[in-house]
């Protein structure tokens, strides 16, 4: 067994980690990963609308803020459509086109929609499909257009010593990439193609994997295992939140619908509802353990962790006791990681609590509140607290373990001052 989990740390540390290291560091990736970073704010304004929305089903005094989550979540797919290139003109050190590119994917996307337009010039289109609906769309058409562009711009119209102003050029430069990409998007939709329709089909395959209980603890448990390898959880967030920001916006239209919602892979389940408690890997009952360890370095790392912790910010955690590359803490990690995830998927859908079905990606409120806010059941709490007591128990005899290993070390190093001390006396 010793040498099967030594070769086990061997595969992980020469050969996986530097695989997936290089791949997050894709260009394409890399845009991708900072897109969503740079739309969250927008994705929490949406959540703090529906908390209000939800709120003034008590107190109707309060003011109708809906619009407030349409026009910040509602238009996710939009600003994808725009960030997604602008970041890769940006990160290929073409930045001189990465406006235009950006500006590309918002007429990209409203063309791709097939806007109808009466003859009092009103025009109507699917709203759902600027939002999360759409943001498969955006995500690709982004993509795309940051490929299309960068390939374009290496070259350019001009040669490389032209004494024309560089704004001058890039005008004169963006007008042909615009107006083929437009024309392109134009011709499709006039051609009768639903683009946004046969998306949905194309990777309905791969939303039936992600949205399944293997999909589900698959993907949490590969967040969980690039974070204990150092590497960004970002690196498969963006596969997550393509599942997780439609799901969310379906479970919504079907309550709408007078329906049940369905779908389990969601912010709200995985990050502010029963998966992250303290962090990526339910932290907090080791952060707890530590705070009370026989350990002087690790009492302080807890203690300095805690806050926060509290607030599900587990970095502290990660690298100060450390779990990271820390071959007796990344074993109870990993295996919450995979007790935690399943438990939560069987229990939600078997009925036992109520799936979220309104957005609230307000993951850095403490939990168990943001547990209760994302669906208001009182028996997701009550399964909250089990799942936080099966992680303690968990950590426990592991981290015990180590705490032995780090007290032996510090009464060695304690002795051999005093006897350093001692000489020196």
């Amino acid at each position: 067994m010793k040498r099967f989990y030594q070769s086990l740390m061997t595969w992980l540390k020469q050969s996986l980690s530097p695989m997936v290291a290089k791949f997050t560091q894709n260009t394409y990736v890399m845009a991708v990963q900072s897109a969503f970073q740079m739309v969250l704010p927008m994705i929490l304004v949406g959540a703090v609308a529906n908390l209000l929305a939800t709120f003034r089903n008590f107190l109707p005094w309060l003011p109708d803020v809906s619009a407030i989550n349409q026009y910040s979540f509602g238009l996710l797919g939009l600003f994808l459509a725009f960030v997604i290139p602008f970041n890769v003109l940006e990160l290929k050190g073409l930045g001189r086109a990465r406006m235009v590119a950006g500006l590309t994917g918002i007429s990209t996307m409203f063309a791709l929609m097939g806007p109808k337009i009466d003859k009092n010039g009103v025009m109507s289109f699917a709203a759902g499909n600027l939002g999360a609906g759409g943001m498969t769309v955006g995500l690709i058409a982004g993509l795309l257009l940051g490929w299309l562009f960068s390939a374009y711009f290496k070259r350019g119209l001009f040669p490389k010593d032209t004494t024309l102003p560089t704004i001058v050029v890039t005008w004169f430069e963006s007008i042909l990439p615009v107006i083929l990409v437009i024309a392109a998007a134009v011709v499709t939709t006039s051609l009768g193609v639903d683009v946004f329709g046969s998306m949905t089909r194309l990777f309905e395959p791969l939303q039936a994997i992600g949205n399944s209980f293997v999909g589900f603890v698959l993907l949490y448990f590969l967040m969980a295992l690039f974070y204990s390898l150092g590497l960004s959880a970002w690196t498969a967030y963006p596969i997550f939140l393509a599942l997780a920001l439609p799901n969310i916006a379906a479970n919504a239209d079907l309550v709408a619908a007078g329906q049940k919602p369905i779908y389990i892979t969601t912010v709200e389940v995985v990050f502010a509802g029963w998966c992250t408690f303290g962090g990526m890997g339910g932290t907090m009952p080791l952060n707890l353990q530590m705070l009370r360890s026989k350990s002087a370095r690790i009492r302080s790392v807890g203690r300095v962790a805690i806050f926060p912790s509290i607030f599900n910010i587990n970095e502290p955690v990660m690298y100060g006791l450390p779990v990271v590359w820390n071959p007796l803490m990344m074993i109870p990690y990993l295996i919450v990681s995979l007790i935690v995830p399943s438990l939560t998927y069987l229990t939600l859908s078997g009925g036992l609590v109520a799936i979220p079905s309104r957005p609230f990606a307000m993951n850095f409120l403490p939990q168990p509140v943001s547990t209760f806010l994302t669906n208001y059941d009182w028996l997701g709490v009550v399964f909250w607290a089990v799942l936080f007591v099966i992680a303690y128990f968990v950590y426990l005899p592991f981290f015990k373990t180590y705490e032995a290993q780090e007290a032996a070390k510090e009464k060695a190093a304690a002795e051999a001052e005093d006897a350093a001390e001692a000489v020196a006396a």
